[in-house]
């Protein structure tokens, strides 16, 4: 099993395609999920932010 449950805040905001500062407002905004606190360490769990972008983006219907 290679894929990562945890990811820091620059893997988070790479994966939804924004910059760190937008990725960082949103999450203070609670637009994004919150992290998990790790032995001292941010991290966002990759389930959480899947679930995140499957709740919020509409896929366009076929043409």
């Amino acid at each position: 099993m290679n894929e990562k449950l945890l990811i820091p805040a620059v893997e988070a905001a790479e994966m939804l395609s924004m910059g760190r500062s937008t990725f960082w407002n949103k999450v203070r905004e609670k637009k994004l999920p919150q992290p998990a606190k790790v032995a001292g360490l941010t991290r966002w769990r990759v389930s959480d932010l899947r679930s995140f972008v499957d709740a919020t983006c509409r896929l366009d219907p076929p043409a």
